[in-house]
């Protein structure tokens, strides 16, 4: 018994390092192409070693002590007492209303208003498969490899269509009823602007075949309701369960002026790396095909589904109002959620996210603004159980719990104006929430206990010299982080540590339980001040503030 469960921990770690090294490889790529329209996605297949890389990645999560020394330290910072109304007034936001995102309201949105019909079509000259048969992408060449020379494809045109009746008009060479109610799809799926592929429970399953490409590209709406999606061998009779990184496996991707509306239902066994091939993606076109000035940007509601090893759970670019509430993502390989690029007013709510093999449970990540993360339980992932990255602000992160995550519970990296609120982060393994490079960033009324480093920790870092590049992800050199109310206890490296912060406040924070038997001990620069901190904010009850002179 012993030897077979180390066995499975070595197999596990060969999944990850395999992950990595084939991540990396991939990075080399991306490094010696340009930064065009239709280009990778820049941060998503770096070395997941890169220091930075999506600003949960620093290597050395550690509390760092400042280079300077404690007269240096003087020289440059003061730690100085305020009353409480020098704080602004807070008002707790009011978290969006999730009682209209439900099944009853996703089956009034199908557009059941004409029949459509399915046929025998080509990926070429199709705009939802443009995007993936350039060099950046799947590429055409592996889609004629698949396909032994062939471009073919399943078009869906005019109106709604079932898979029962894409079997009705489509040889059985290219999808076919293997099952009652279960159907596979041998060749990329197109559904066209204005028409509607419902998978309901009259469908079993739907299996996108590995061997001949199968995928589905979606320009109109696509409806999961009380079903089943599944990435599929045929060879191995099986799941397409991921077995390297850089082979095919099929996808789900929505693009510009599509709705993607699923409930009760499971998505599984999808996605590789390749840009838009991540799993399940809501991806606006390229900017250089003329859809992109046509058509709004993506959108779509994920209720109360489970989806489970995709090469990302779910990742959005330029998408819009998109709602993730009451599901449960899990062992997914890179990230959980992915929000990406420019997507705005997300609601990821009630979720329950854990085993995220390599990196994060929820990540949002460029310029991703005005959403909210509340009410999610994310728990045992490989790194940070939540993180905001890169010009992401305006956005709310509450009554979240975060535990038992392989580095931090909360990371905020360069992402400033953002509000964390009333969660809960406690066993992981490095800090309970970590801010980097952010100014404006509001903590307030959290707990953060018994987390293996700090319970707050806070840098300003350069990051010259890492893989990032500045023209996409510019940042400043800034710390400014507020923290009122909450408990941070028996943290292992203690309540707070800071390094060249630009300006933090505290206030009434609670600090039972020192973790030491001989006290609190604070980290980085409040080390120098320690004893000023804790008199003014234990003993006088007064706001604690640590600037530059």
């Amino acid at each position: 018994m012993v030897v077979l469960k180390l066995l499975k921990h070595l197999q596990s770690a060969f999944l990850v390092l395999h992950i990595v090294a084939a991540t990396c490889c991939c990075c080399a790529y991306a490094q010696l192409t340009t930064l065009e329209d239709d280009a990778p996605e820049a941060d998503v297949l770096l070395n997941d070693e890169s220091y930075g890389e999506d600003g949960a990645d620093d290597s050395s999560n550690l509390v760092k002590v400042s280079k300077l020394t404690e007269a240096e330290i003087r020289a440059s910072y003061l730690v100085k007492e305020s009353d409480p109304t020098m704080l602004p007034a807070f008002e707790a936001p009011k978290l969006p209303d999730l009682s209209a995102y439900n099944y009853s309201n996703i089956s009034k949105k199908i557009n059941r208003s004409r029949k459509g019909v399915a046929f025998l079509g080509t990926l070429v000259g199709e705009p939802g498969f443009k995007a993936l048969t350039n060099k950046f992408s799947v590429g055409l060449e592996t889609f004629a490899k698949l396909q032994g020379g062939a471009l073919k494809a399943i078009i869906i045109r005019d109106g709604l269509v079932t898979p029962g009746e894409i079997a009705r008009s489509i040889p059985r060479e290219f999808f076919e009823e293997v099952s009652a109610g279960t159907y596979i799809s041998r060749l990329p799926i197109l559904v066209r602007h204005g028409s509607t592929l419902l998978i309901d429970k009259t469908t079993k399953e739907l299996r996108l075949g590995i061997e001949k490409g199968a995928l589905l590209a979606v320009e109109g709406q696509l409806a999961l309701l009380d079903s089943t999606i599944i990435g599929w061998s045929e060879a191995r009779r099986s799941p397409a369960e991921l077995k390297d990184p850089k082979q095919y496996r099929p996808f789900i991707v929505c693009w510009g002026g599509s709705q993607l509306y699923v409930a009760r239902s499971r998505i599984a066994h999808l996605g590789y790396a390749a840009p838009k091939a991540y799993g399940l993606s809501l991806s606006h076109y390229s900017k250089t095909q003329m859809q992109s000035k046509v058509w709004p940007r993506p959108t779509g509601w994920i209720v109360e589904s489970t989806i489970e090893d995709l090469w990302y759970g779910l990742y959005t670019w330029e998408a819009d109002d998109v709602v993730m509430h009451s599901n449960i993502m899990r062992n997914n390989i890179l990230y959980g959620f992915d929000p990406h690029d420019r997507s705005r007013r997300l609601i990821i709510a009630n979720n329950d996210v854990y085993g995220t093999k390599v990196k994060h449970g929820i990540i949002i990540s460029r310029e991703v603004s005005d959403s909210w993360i509340f009410g999610n339980r994310t728990h045992d992932n490989h790194k940070a159980g939540i993180v905001l990255d890169r010009q992401c602000s305006g956005n709310v992160i509450a009554n979240n719990i975060a535990t038992k995550n392989g580095s931090d519970g909360i990371v905020i990296s360069e992402s400033s104006k953002n509000l964390v609120w009333n969660n809960v982060l406690s066993g992981n393994i490095n800090h309970g929430i970590r801010i980097r490079n952010s100014t404006d960033v509001q903590v307030r009324d959290n707990v953060s206990l018994a987390n293996g480093l700090t319970g707050i920790y806070g840098a300003s870092v350069d990051l010259t010299g890492t893989a990032r590049n500045f023209v996409t992800d510019p940042y400043q050199k800034e710390l400014g982080i507020t923290v009122v109310g909450g408990q941070y206890t028996s943290n292992g490296s203690g309540p707070f540590g800071i390094d060249l912060p630009t300006k933090v406040i505290y206030f009434n924070v609670d600090l039972r339980t020192p973790q030491r038997d001989l006290g609190f001990r604070l980290g980085g620069m409040l080390h120098t001040f320690q004893v000023e901190f804790l008199d003014i904010v234990l003993n006088k009850k007064k706001v604690a503030v640590l600037e530059t002179k």
